[in-house]
Parts: C-alpha cells; structure tokens; sequence
C-alpha cells in the first residue's frame, strides 16, 4: 500500500514537470514605453518659439527633455522639461528664446521631445523643423541661378538689380577660388536701418552695412530703394558674397584662417586696395598706430577709427601678397586651410615663408617699424619681504635687481621688518588685544543672563519672556526677513 501510493506521488509529479515544460509561461508584464507626439510650434518674431507636444506616460520616467537643433551649430540644447507628474496623458512644453542677434532670420530649428527611461533607455518623439523668418513684411522675391534676393522696398527693377550684382559676384569668386557654389544663398535686403540692426541685435556695430553667415548661407544688407544704383551697392553684395565662397573654399572642422585674410579678400576683390585705404595706412604708419596683422586674426577692434584701419591693413596686406606672391600663390594660401593645417603651415606652403616673415615683409614694403603690442601688460614687479627667498632671488631684491625698502621715513627698520614695521609684532598684539575682547565681552554676557530678560510686549508673537541671550543678531536678520550674450563696413 506504501509503495503504491509513493508510486502514484512520483507519477503526479512527473506529470507536473511535464506540464511545467509543455506550458507556456505567463507574460512579463511591464511598464509600456512613452508614446511622444511631434512638437507644434508658436513664434514671436524677435521674442521665442514655444514647443509643445503631448505625451502619454506609464511610470518608470527619469526624466524628459528637450532636444533641438539650430541650423549652422555643432552643437545641440538639451534642456530639461519633466513634468511634475509622470504618469497619464500630459502636455511637454519648451520655449527657446530668440531675440535680435541671438537667432536670425531663415535658420531652421529642429526640435523633439526626448524621455530617460530609469532603465537608462531613451525613448525620442518625433522632431519638428521649422524656418524662423522674418514675418513683419510681405517680401517680394527673385530667384537666380544661385542667389534668390528678398525685399522689402522697391520695384520689380531694385530686386533684378540686387540679383545681378550678386550672381556676377559669386560666379566670379568661385571662378577666381576654384569651388563650385550649387547650393542655394538667399539674400535679404532690408529697406529700413531700424529693421535691419533689430535682427543683427543690440551688439551689432553702428557701420555695419551688410553681414554674411555662411552657417545659414544668407547674406543681409540694408539697401534703401533709392540707392539701389549707388556704387556703394556695387560694393557691399560682392563684399559680403565673397566671405560665403571663401568659406566654401576653405571649410574645415579644425581651423579657420585669420579674419584679416578673409576681409582683405573680400575688399581687395569688391573694390580693390583704393585712396581711401591706402591714406588710412599711410596715417597709421606716420604717427605709429599701425595694428600688428597678428591682432587682427579674429574680432576686429569696436572704435571706429581701428576698425576702419582694421579693413585697410587687411586688404593692404592682400594687395602686397597678390603683388609679391602672385594671384596663384594666394589663390593656394587660401585653399590649403581646407586641409585644417595652421596658419603657418598654409604660409609655408603657399608663400615659402611663415606668417611672421610675411607681416615682416608687408611692413617693409610700406616703410613701417614693427608695431608694438597694445593691450594688457604684466603688472610691474613689487617689492617683496626682506626675508624673502625666490628663485634667482636674494633676500632684500625684488626682481629686476632693485633693492626693497629697508625703512620707513623716519628712521631704520628693525631688524627683521618691511617698511619699518615688524610683522610678527604686530600679528602678537592684535592676538592679544582680540582675546582681550573676548575675555570681556564673556562677562558682560554672564552678567546679562543673570539679571536681565526681554519684555514680552518687544517682541510681538511670543508668550512668555525671552532671556536676553536669544535675541542674537542672527536671530533678529531672520525675523526682519530679506529687504524690499563678418561685417561690411
């Protein structure tokens, strides 16, 4: 009977191990992910772009963000939107300033929405691009084969102008450069002064007459209707169209050549080294205020006399290059910073010589002593304790070989002093005088706890006395509470 019943148990559960095998096994049931909806966008021209999107949430979130990406940046913004709650069906919202020179006009903007899962997954909506334009006018447009021109005043006869200057300029810098321009360039002609520095920002330079961003392949001038055949037009596109080939030609992701080399191009090509620029030199090496080209490799100075000589000595240096060198030779300087190389490396290899020799030879050919560096000097050396060992140094000097002071007016120091007054002597009685002070202010403190409390009517709120000791300065502050961030001139 024994037996039987044990063979029936092993027989039972040898049926459940098959069954536990043969079953399928229950489903893991989890969290379900973010589902995220594509970013609707609102703009305020001149103030922000706001985002927002819906999304449906289950738990498990660490948080969510805002991803976006503007048009001519390598870099993204990542800003942190997380809801207070993470569960359920709920709005996202980002708002990306943009006010005047902080985000130009037709530069796209992609945005999504993008969820940390506390597994460290992430979880991305869909992304939304827009075009941020300029929606305060009704553009009239004209296309060419490369540049499409918009603006704002003016006939039919001011945007064929406009357009033909600027496609006569990009087929001949190209030409002149060796690159190929098929990617569209639109350019935007602003009629009023006010309208065109209110995209160019508050920072923007009062001479500013045009501006190229080659990240967003525009150009803007200001160009009233009435100036459409002034030969200052005929000089402001070329110039500005000219820094959006030369960054064809020289685009690279490690290094961009000196900004004096790109501005003197664009003058020497839109208008050569003229009267104007030469007599601004020709000042400059009179009375010693010549610039070095070597502090003219980024921002060109804000005075509008140095910027102006900042322009002059550019395309001055061009034209010595094009005169010594040859057309080709800068035509090779240019291009070899597509290779990324360093600025005297494409010197080297292009004029045989370093930038150093280059601005040597420049500043000989206009009968220049090499300018002095201006801006922030070292500090001068100062005295330093009589006790003092220094590298290369002896008690008693200060760099230079200058003795310090050994007394004060009046009479010799003591040994062992600086000016006159002993250091560790006068550390001692302030030591002294300090413990003093601590000394008595104890015992007035004993003496206070003692005799004296605070009188309720004082000290609004409270019940009952306060001794003295709990009316700190400390306390009373926290009762009293807070009190009431390539131009034409």
């Amino acid at each position: 009977m024994r037996r039987g019943r044990s063979t029936l148990v092993r027989a039972a559960t040898a049926l459940a191990l098959l069954g536990a095998v043969l079953l399928p096994a229950a489903p893991v049931v989890r969290a379900a992910d973010p589902v995220i909806g594509r970013p609707a966008a609102t703009v305020r021209f001149l103030q922000d772009i706001t985002f927002t999107a819906t999304a449906t949430l289950s738990g498990g979130i660490k948080r969510i963000e805002a991803v976006v990406e503007i048009e001519g940046s390598r870099r993204a913004i990542v800003a942190d939107v997380t809801p207070d709650r993470t569960q359920g069906t709920l709005d996202l919202r980002y708002v990306l300033e943009a006010p005047g020179g902080g985000l130009l006009p037709n530069t796209d903007v992609t945005v999504r929405f993008r969820a940390t899962l506390e597994a460290g997954a992430f979880v991305d909506g869909p992304s939304t691009t827009i075009r941020y334009e300029d929606d305060r006018f009704d553009w009239q447009i004209r296309a060419g084969d490369v540049v499409t021109v918009y603006w704002t005043e003016g006939g039919a006869a001011f945007g064929q102008r406009a357009l033909g200057i600027a496609e006569n300029a990009v087929r001949d810098v190209s030409t002149l450069l060796g690159v190929t321009e098929s990617k569209p360039i639109d350019f935007y002609v602003y009629a009023d002064r006010n309208a065109f520095y209110d995209i160019l920002g508050p920072a923007s330079r009062e001479n500013v007459g045009g501006q190229a961003h080659p990240d967003i392949r525009t150009l803007f001038a200001n160009i009233a209707p009435d100036v459409i055949d002034d030969p200052w037009v005929g000089v402001v596109i070329p110039h500005e169209l000219t820094h959006l080939v030369f960054d064809t030609a020289v685009a690279n992701p490690y290094h961009y050549p000196p900004r004096w080399l790109n501005e003197g191009l664009a003058v020497y090509l839109s208008e050569s080294y003229g009267p104007a620029n030469r007599k601004a030199v020709a000042g400059a090496v009179a009375d010693g205020s010549l610039l070095p080209i070597t502090a003219l490799v980024g921002q060109f100075p804000t005075t509008a006399d140095q910027f102006n000589l900042a322009y002059a000595e550019s395309v001055s240096a061009v034209d010595f290059l094009v005169r010594t060198y040859g057309e080709a030779a800068m035509v090779q300087l240019v291009r070899s910073y597509a290779e990324g190389v360093t600025d005297d490396e494409a010197f080297q290899a292009a004029l045989g010589t370093d930038v150093a020799g280059f601005e040597a030879a420049w500043l000989a050919d206009l009968g220049a002593p090499a300018p002095s560096p201006f801006g922030p000097q070292p500090d001068p050396a100062g005295p330093l304790p009589a006790d003092w060992v220094g590298e290369g140094q002896v008690p008693g000097e200060i760099p230079g070989g200058s003795e310090s002071p050994s007394a004060a007016p009046g009479g010799p120091a003591r040994p062992g002093s600086n000016g006159g007054l002993d250091v560790t002597f006068i550390l001692a009685v302030l030591v002294a005088v300090g413990l003093a002070m601590a000394g008595v202010g104890a015992w007035l403190r004993r003496r206070t706890r003692a005799t004296s409390v605070v009188p309720v009517a004082s000290r609004p709120g409270w019940s009952e006395p306060v001794p003295a000791e709990a009316e700190s300065p400390v306390a009373e502050e926290a009762e009293a509470g807070p009190a009431d961030q390539g131009d034409a001139p």
